[in-house]
């Protein structure tokens, strides 16, 4: 919280100011939260969080004795019904959507209303409630298959066969980000959207994502071989929890109105191999290993993505972020934390 604080001058902007976001216990969105708190419990900014939530005992559990401050109003909703709060809000943050492909193929449905009908059903109420600014939670999904560029920057259109399960979540961002610019282009609603790449947390559901770096640390926290299901060639854009939400708050509070934005660590750009073979020799006491096998779990279903062409970050850059974190150090804390909590728990 202090790295992500220390990353701008002041947050003049959020004191005494209402936010709402939605998707509270995600993995991103519950770290915005618990900023929120922070700035609240160290720096007297009197925040009003409104949070909003499936399970309240999810939430409990994630925000522990702070789930019962003044401040925080648990808002238990499905974001894809009308949404009716009656309080003036500075800030709507949208994050609430299955981002797992482990979800795409037995849930496309659940997968896509979200992006779809729960932006609009926000950007409606914003309408009738003028906010300072509205920031949609996207994804590096939505640019398909592109081919024949040096970077994937935000001009980038790619291709996507929007009936591919695997392609749910990304063609329901897309729709999203166009809800955004159709509402900020007619009715001048502040819309933002921050095209989020892979980002990766010490809070991350490393027992149910199925996603290659959560696996793999999950391999690591467990003591177990690192077992590739592909040849491990494909390169991602890795970025770490602090440097990923700085990035979505200097979208939020100086980002331009109507535009999109690439989220991640150009930095840190890696084959899957490589990543495995880092976290493997981060802890040589472990002893473990790498091999490679098929992917035989059933209801995965795996976006098609760029297999080596870089993230174009320039735009982002010039809002004066740069990412700070790297793989060896993030991957680090990330499992030392989680090892450290397991510990307690079972103690």
């Amino acid at each position: 919280m202090e790295s992500i604080y220390h990353s701008r001058k002041d947050w003049v902007e959020f004191s005494n100011a209402s936010i709402y976001i939605s998707g509270a216990t995600g993995m991103l969105a519950s770290y915005l939260v618990l900023f929120f708190i922070y700035l609240n419990e160290h720096h007297n900014q009197n925040i009003s969080i409104y949070a909003g939530i499936r399970n309240i005992g999810k939430a409990e559990k994630i925000f522990g004795t702070y789930s019962q401050r003044p401040y925080i109003h648990w808002i238990v909703s499905d974001i894809t019904l009308p949404f009716t709060l009656d309080t003036q809000l500075d800030y709507v943050i949208h994050a609430a959507s299955l981002a797992s492909p482990q979800y795409y193929g037995g849930s496309p449905v659940e997968t896509m209303l979200p992006n779809i009908v729960g932006t609009n059903e926000l950007l409606k109420w914003c309408r009738s409630f003028p906010v300072k600014s509205f920031l949609f939670f996207s994804s590096g999904a939505v640019y398909g298959t592109v081919k024949n560029l040096p970077a994937i920057s935000e001009s980038a259109i790619g291709t996507m066969d929007f009936l591919a399960d695997g392609n749910v979540y990304g063609e329901s961002k897309r729709c999203g980000e166009a809800l955004c610019h159709a509402y900020f282009k007619e009715y001048s609603i502040p819309t933002k959207c921050a095209r989020i790449h892979h980002t990766y947390s010490p809070t991350m559901d490393i027992a149910y994502d199925k996603r290659a770096f959560s696996e793999f640390v999950s391999n690591i926290v467990h003591g177990e071989d690192i077992v590739l299901k592909s040849d491990g060639s494909a390169k991602r854009s890795f970025c770490y929890i602090t440097d990923g939400l700085s990035a979505l708050l200097k979208i939020l509070l100086d980002g331009k109105n109507g535009e999109s934005y690439n989220v991640g660590n150009n930095k840190e750009y890696v084959s899957i191999r490589e990543l495995a073979e880092l976290l493997v020799s981060l802890f040589p006491e472990k002893k473990l290993k790498l091999s490679v096998s098929a992917r035989i779990e059933s209801g995965y279903q795996s976006i098609p993505e760029n297999q080596s062409i870089p993230l174009d970050i320039k735009k982002l850059n010039k809002l004066g972020w740069v990412p700070t974190v790297t793989i060896k150090e993030g991957f680090y804390r990330t499992i030392c934390f989680i090892e450290q909590k397991n510990n307690t728990i079972d103690n």
